[in-house]
Parts: structure tokens; sequence; C-alpha cells
């Protein structure tokens, strides 16, 4: 085996290998041979067929397993002679399958990390959004748990959806006439009134009744996700499956009890004490961000094709979580979104090396005491 290696950029070499026709005759006689043990030819008992004739009856068949061994054995033979490590499986060219008596020629296209040197950060001011913790968050924060232990019940006949109930609802997603599968849900559950669906989407939930369906035109907020749709606007038809009532419970000291608390005060205090040390984490990271970004900006360098194809997935894995694979299949096939999402995927990992450290989301939820 021979091998040559080209750097074509900062994070990927192309790897070029010959195996000689020795080699290759040394795999197609491996191949028959296992064939031979196995195959089963009239005239003769199982393992005694003549190479001669199995080489006759399936010559064809084994080319393709020895274009992968050849490929798999001498690759990571070449792969082994060089100080680089991929980050990622190669992507291989052989454009031909191996030719008994000929060398065989493929080549393999190898991710690998950058090598790193920060400069220019001593020094740097950087300013930073600050988060704190007012009343009205704190209110929201209660009103979210007394929710999570609210009971339901039947609503009465003739009621209608409206705020305070619990609507499990189905809809479908258009923009321009075509659909956008990533929207369509089956049969969620949501808490009317509680801000859990798009803005202008709860809207016309109001006032349906169990069974009805309607059709909705809601624009989509400028954050969403997939920039391709961010601020459009797009055609939902809602279908409302059931309707329950939300019996809320009252922030008292008896509800306090129910989650270990000694009283209400004590339950209020504690969500603040846990809201106040999350945004202490908050203003943390994003100081944090702030810094990397100007460190970034004065080191750029190059990130490994292969890992940003790992961040987008990660993205649209995380992005579509609850909803059919083959949603998902398709938008991980999307080439559009994918596009979309490429910015952001080019930042993070460049993010995670400056910062040896990858930023997590935290939420603030009371403990039990014990």
């Amino acid at each position: 085996m021979k091998s040559t290696v080209e750097q074509l950029n900062a994070v990927q070499y192309r790897l070029s290998i010959e195996v000689s026709p020795e080699e290759v005759n040394k795999a197609y006689e491996g191949a028959y041979r296992k064939l031979q043990q196995r195959a089963r030819i009239q005239g003769f008992r199982p393992g005694k067929a003549p190479l001669t004739v199995v080489r006759r009856l399936y010559g064809n068949s084994v080319a393709g397993e020895v274009h992968e061994s050849l490929i798999n054995q001498h690759l990571f033979a070449a792969l082994g002679e060089q100080p680089f490590r991929p980050v990622a499986s190669p992507v291989v060219d052989a454009k031909a399958v191996p030719t008994e008596n000929e060398t065989f020629v493929f080549t393999a296209v190898v991710d690998v990390l950058p090598e790193l040197k920060i400069e220019n950060y001593k020094g740097v001011t950087v300013s930073a959004d600050e988060y704190t913790v007012n009343d009205e968050q704190l209110n929201r924060e209660l009103s979210t748990l007394r929710r999570r232990s609210a009971r339901t019940k039947p609503i009465e006949p003739g009621q209608t959806a409206a705020k305070g109930m619990l609507a499990a609802l189905s809809h479908k997603a258009t923009h321009n006439g075509a659909e956008v599968a990533a929207l369509n849900v089956d049969n969620m559950t949501v808490a009317l009134g509680e801000g859990e669906l798009f803005a202008g989407l709860e809207e016309p939930i109001f006032g349906m009744a169990v069974g009805a369906v309607k059709t909705a035109n809601v624009k989509l907020p400028d954050t969403y996700s997939d920039k391709a749709l961010a601020g459009q606007e797009l055609s939902f038809t809602i279908t409302l499956n059931d309707l329950k009532l939300l019996d809320v419970p009252a922030l008292d000291d008896e509800f306090a009890k129910d989650l270990n608390f000694d009283s209400a005060t004590a339950l209020t205090d504690e969500v603040r004490k846990q809201m106040e040390a999350q945004a202490q984490n908050m203003n943390r990271q994003s100081l944090e961000t702030a810094l990397l970004g100007q460190i970034l900006d004065a080191n750029p360098f190059e990130v490994p094709p292969a890992m940003v194809d790992q961040v987008i997935d990660s993205m649209i894995e995380e992005e579509l979580r609850g909803n059919p694979e083959e949603t998902r299949k398709m938008a991980l096939r999307n080439q559009e979104l994918r596009q979309n999402l490429l910015p952001s995927a080019n930042a993070a990992p460049r993010t995670r090396w400056c910062s040896g450290m990858s930023p997590k989301k935290r939420t603030s939820r009371p403990q039990r005491q014990s």
C-alpha cells in the first residue's frame, strides 16, 4: 500500500491510497474461499466446490465485499501513519470496484480539529445584558407552580374554549400553499391563557366548541428558529379535540404544605431565592458570551464541516423533540433549513473550544424540602 496526503485547508486533509495488485488478489482469494465454504452448488458437497467454479458462478457478487474490506483495511492503516486524528468518519471516494491483477486507487477526505492559538484577549472590555428578578416574574413562576398542581374537571354542556381551560388540539400549517410538517401537531394539550402557543395562534381557539375546526392566519415570531419562516404569516387549520376545566389551587399555606414547605411565605421566599441564583448565573453567562464573541472576532478559525453538520442535526432534533420520527427525518434532509441554521451551527463549536465549556440552560424550580 502507498498513501499520500494533501492538506485542503486548516481542518481537512485528502488521503490518496494505492493498493497493490497483490493485495487486491489476496482480498479476492480470501473472499472466494469464504464463499466456497458456504456456497451450495449442485453436484458438489458443501465446501468442496473448486475455486474455479466458485469464481465463475459468483465472481461479480464478491466485488462489493472486496471493495469494502480493502477500503476499511487500508484507509485505517493509512490514517494510523498520520499525526492528525479524524473528528468524524472520513468521506471516501472510490469511483470503481477493485479489479484482480490491477492497482486499486481511492481517496478519502478527513476532517480534523483546527490548531488554536488564542491571542488579543487581555484587556477586553465588554457590555452584556443584566438579568434581575422582579415581582411580576416571581408571580409568573408561582402561577406556573400552581397550574402544574391543578386538577381537571369536565366542562358543562355547551361551554366553549376560554382562558383557564385545558385544551387538546391538533393543527396543520401551510405557507404559500405548501405544508409545513415541522409545525403540525396531533392532539397536543395546552393551558389556554398561559402563553403556551405562538402569539396569534391562541386567539382563534377561544370560543371554539369541542370537535370544531377553524382556519386562521398566524404570523410566526421573528425569533423562530427556521429563518425562512421567521416573521412569516402561515395558515393554521385547528381542530379542538377536547376541553377540560382547570381547578388551580390558591397560593396559600395548604398549597405550600403539599410541596413540603411550612407556609406560602416560605415557598415564595424559596422560589425567589432560586430565581435570583438563576439570574446571577445568566448574568455570568451573558458576560462570558459577550467576551467570547470579541475573542472569536479577533481570532477567526475554521470549523470541521462534519462537526457543523452534527451541530445542525442536534439543533433540528432539539427543536422537533416530541414530533413524529418521519417529521424529524424530513427536517434533517431539508437543505434550506440546514442552510439557515449554518451560521449558528458554525458559531457553536468555536464558542465551546474557546471557553472550554458548553453553556447549559438552567431552569428555576423549588426543590422539595426533606
